[in-house]
C-alpha cells in the first residue's frame, strides 16, 4: 500500500498555500465589507432650494410634489398628511436635516454583524419631529445593517404612533418586543412605508393584532413565510425574525408583502413590495 503521508518537505508548502489563500480571503472581506459602510448615507446631490413660496399654496402641481421630495425625503402621502393639518412650516425642518452633514459610525452588534450609527443624531433632530407623519401599521426598513458586505438591513412595524412605539425582533438572542421610535433617529438612512388603498383604521387592526399577537418571539433565522396563513386569532409561530416578523402581521389581513414570493422575506422584500407606497426616506437615493 502507497503512503498517502505528504513528505515532509511539502507540508510548509501546504501551510503557506493555506496562509495565503486565507489571507487573501480576509483581505477580500474587508474590501466588501469597506465598500458596503461607503455607502451607509445617501447625501442629496442637488443644492438646497427655497420651500418658502410652495407653503403658501394650497394646491400643489406635480412639480411641486417631486421638489418636495427631493428637498426633504417626504413623498406625496406624506407632504399631503402635512397640509391637511396645517403642518406645512415642518417641511422648512426636515429640510434642513435632510441636508446636514451625517456624522456616521460603524460597530460590531455581534461576532459577523456591523450597524452604522449617527453620531450627531441629536443635533440633527432637535426642534425637529424626524417622522412627522407616521401612523399606526406604518413599516420602518433601514439598510445600515450588514455582514461584510452584504446589507441585511432591519425592519420594524409601528405599533403606537401617539405613543412612538414600534414591534420589533432585534436580533439573535432577544425575543420581539416594544421598542421607541426614537431609536430610528439615530439611523443614517431609512424608509417609511404605508399599506397602499388600506383605510387608517385597517392598519391600526394590523397594529393592534401585531402588539396582541407578536411580542415575546424568540428570534430565529428559520422563520420561514411558508408559515403564514393562520388566522388572525392564532399564533402559531415559534420565532420570527424582524422582516418576517412584519411580514406575518400584515399576511394575517391577506397582505403578501413579500415581493419576490421566497420562503425567507428581508427588509429588501418588504422595501420592494407593490403593496406599499412610499412615505420618507431619508439617507437613501431617492430613486432606489
Amino acid at each position: 500500500m502507497k503512503n498517502r503521508t505528504p513528505p515532509a518537505n511539502r507540508i510548509p508548502h501546504l501551510l503557506l498555500g493555506a496562509l495565503s489563500t486565507l489571507a487573501a480571503l480576509t483581505a477580500a472581506l474587508a474590501l466588501w465589507t469597506a465598500r458596503a459602510e461607503a455607502f451607509a448615507h445617501y447625501a442629496p446631490e442637488c443644492g438646497q432650494e427655497n420651500l418658502l413660496p410652495l407653503l403658501r399654496k394650497e394646491n400643489l402641481t406635480e412639480a411641486d410634489y417631486v421638489l418636495v421630495f427631493r428637498q426633504t425625503g417626504l413623498a406625496r402621502p406624506g407632504v399631503d398628511q402635512l397640509y391637511a393639518s396645517g403642518r406645512q412650516q415642518e417641511l422648512l425642518g426636515l429640510q434642513q436635516r435632510f441636508f446636514a452633514d451625517a456624522e456616521v459610525e460603524c460597530s460590531h452588534s455581534n461576532l459577523f454583524t456591523r450597524s452604522e450609527r449617527l453620531t450627531n443624531f441629536r443635533s440633527l433632530v432637535y426642534g425637529v419631529d424626524f417622522l412627522p407623519t407616521v401612523q399606526d401599521g406604518d413599516i420602518l426598513i433601514t439598510f445600515n445593517g450588514h455582514v461584510f458586505g452584504w446589507r441585511s438591513g432591519h425592519a420594524a412595524i409601528v405599533v403606537d404612533a401617539e405613543e412612538r412605539l414600534t414591534l420589533e425582533a432585534i436580533m439573535p438572542g432577544c425575543d420581539s418586543g416594544i421598542c421607541g421610535l426614537e431609536s430610528w433617529e439615530e439611523y443614517p438612512g431609512f424608509a417609511l412605508l404605508r399599506l397602499k388603498g388600506a383605510s387608517a383604521q385597517e392598519r391600526r387592526q394590523i397594529a393592534a393584532y401585531a402588539r396582541e399577537h407578536l411580542i415575546g418571539l424568540p428570534y430565529s433565522l428559520t422563520a420561514f413565510t411558508e408559515s403564514g396563513g393562520a388566522g388572525a386569532g392564532t399564533m402559531p409561530l415559534s420565532g420570527t425574525q424582524c422582516a418576517h416578523l412584519v411580514w406575518y402581521a400584515y399576511h394575517q389581513f391577506g397582505y403578501d408583502l413579500d415581493s419576490n414570493g421566497g420562503f425567507v422575506v428581508t427588509p429588501e422584500d418588504l422595501y420592494r413590495s407593490s403593496l406599499l407606497e412610499l412615505v420618507q426616506i431619508y439617507g437613501l437615493p431617492p430613486n432606489s
